[in-house]
């Protein structure tokens, strides 16, 4: 059986997910264009710019759009790049006198090369961003506040968009972007290995100590052909969602300190440690077994349950065709559910030569046209309601044979963003890597928990 890991995605796009690439992983959050790194230290190793920028942008809706554009997509995302292609022809017969030429940027370094060009006033007229990266184009002026055109726009229709999806793509009141999808963490099973050891399929109700109970039951063998009950990847994303459920978090709401020292983040650490020293969870050897990647294992049929992928997820498992599996909401932890929030979005650089004409086309490319237009290869959950509710999406056969959206559904109410962080990978890296000794059973939760505030507060003081 093989599987495609190149369909492991953030919304809509993205890369591979695991410790060992970390910031690229959260990274397709930060890129609405691809994986990658997210702000702060470039993919390459190389600073991201940090001068600001001016803005003397006036809104101007009135009038038919003409004139050029360029938009950004990344080279490994050629799903992106057709659909770019395909919205900017219907946008350009729509409007005669457009012209949207699609600016293919290669993938590595494709962060630091917008914010380069941003910076030097030479970026396309919009970009692929993300939540992770808002704080950052917020505070250097990167990227415009669309709020004056939505309120100006009368095509611009706030009342089809999911309140959450708006809310997480603002920041300091300002609104930096648009997006098409959105995405959360989710559960997934292998029903064939549930029913072989006569686990009921997880619930809506299902808490930490029925997801222990059932990876207990579905842990068997050893060696190479052990199956394991769980699965729970321990990159930043699933981690935090566990800290959260646990009713902790890995920073302070000011974003100024480290707080997975306070017991209910020792209490989520040691709940995931368990799983390890039980037996039924293999931790991480770069959060990967036998030289497998975890959607590799899960699609071998090696995991019974897998918890760190998105939507982008069922893509790739769609395409293991002997693999009988389904997707459930995370279980509660002692304050309930949480789900980090995956937020793809576009922008338009502050000092865009065309801005009008480029809202014009992001409003467009965001619309129920433009999302139907690629709804066939949204691995995320479409940001405009009455898509992601449409007949078209239910009746995908991956929503019906395998329970692809509902649960996605169901967690917007408990999904939270990210934290609001400038240069955010400098902070997310330190926990991955210091929290990597816990998950090989080198250290104990809390000696992981300190050493990780210890490091991330001293990148906290050097940002002052």
């Amino acid at each position: 059986m093989s599987i495609d890991l190149s369909l492991r995605r953030l919304p809509r796009v993205g890369a591979a997910i695991g410790l060992a690439v970390s910031a690229a992983a959260l990274a397709a959050c930060g890129s609405g264009s691809g994986g990658g790194p997210s702000g702060g230290p470039a993919g390459d190793g190389t600073e991201m710019p940090t001068k600001t920028v001016a803005s003397t942008v006036r809104v101007d809706v009135s009038a038919a759009p003409r004139g050029t554009i360029s938009v950004a997509a990344a080279s490994d995302a050629p799903g992106d790049i057709a659909l770019r292609k395909k919205q900017a022809e219907a946008f350009q017969a729509r409007y005669p006198g457009t012209k949207v030429n699609i600016q293919v940027i290669p993938r590595q370094g494709y962060d630091q090369k917008i914010m380069t060009q941003i910076a030097g006033g030479s970026a396309p007229d919009v970009i692929g961003t993300g939540d992770v990266q808002i704080p950052t184009l917020v505070n250097r002026n990167f990227a415009l506040d669309l709020s004056p055109y939505m309120e100006a726009d009368r095509e611009f229709d706030s009342s089809d968009w999911y309140p959450e999806v708006l809310r997480g793509l603002t920041y300091d009141g300002k609104v930096v972007g648009l997006s098409d999808n959105w995405d959360t963490q989710a559960l997934y099973y292998n029903r064939a290995l549930f029913r072989a050891a006569g686990v009921a399929e997880p619930t809506a109700d299902w808490t930490w100590d029925d997801y222990r109970a059932a990876a207990e039951k579905l842990t068997s063998g050893e060696g190479p052909d052990k199956v394991w009950g769980s699965f729970w990847q321990k990159w930043f994303v699933p981690v935090a969602d566990a800290v959260a459920a646990a009713g902790g978090s890995v920073y302070d709401e000011a974003g100024r300190r480290c707080t997975l020292t306070e017991p209910e983040g020792i209490e989520a650490l040691t709940f995931l440690d368990d799983l390890r020293r039980a037996g039924v969870d293999p931790g991480a050897t770069e959060d990967r077994v036998l030289g497998r990647e975890p959607d590799e294992i899960f699609a071998a049929g090696k995991a019974a349950m897998l918890v760190g992928d998105g939507r982008w997820g069922a893509y790739a498992f769609n395409e293991a065709k002997d693999l009988d599996w389904a997707v459930a909401e995370l279980p509660r932890g002692p304050a309930g559910r949480s789900n980090f929030f995956h937020l793809a979005a576009y922008s338009i650089p502050s000092n865009s030569k065309n801005p009008d004409l480029a809202w014009a086309f992001l409003r467009f490319m965001t619309s129920r046209e433009g999302v139907m237009m690629g709804l066939a290869e949204s691995q995320g959950v479409p940001a405009i309601k009455s898509v992601a509710t449409s007949a078209e999406l239910r009746d995908e056969p991956i929503v019906k044979d395998h329970n692809a959206l509902q649960p996605f559904l169901d967690s917007l109410p408990t999904a939270r963003r990210a934290p609001q962080l400038t240069d955010f990978n400098r902070y997310q890296d330190r926990v991955d890597e210091d929290l990597l000794p816990l998950w090989r059973g080198k250290t104990t939760p809390q000696a992981a928990a300190e050493k990780v505030c210890k490091d991330v507060d001293a990148v906290f003081a050097s940002a002052k």
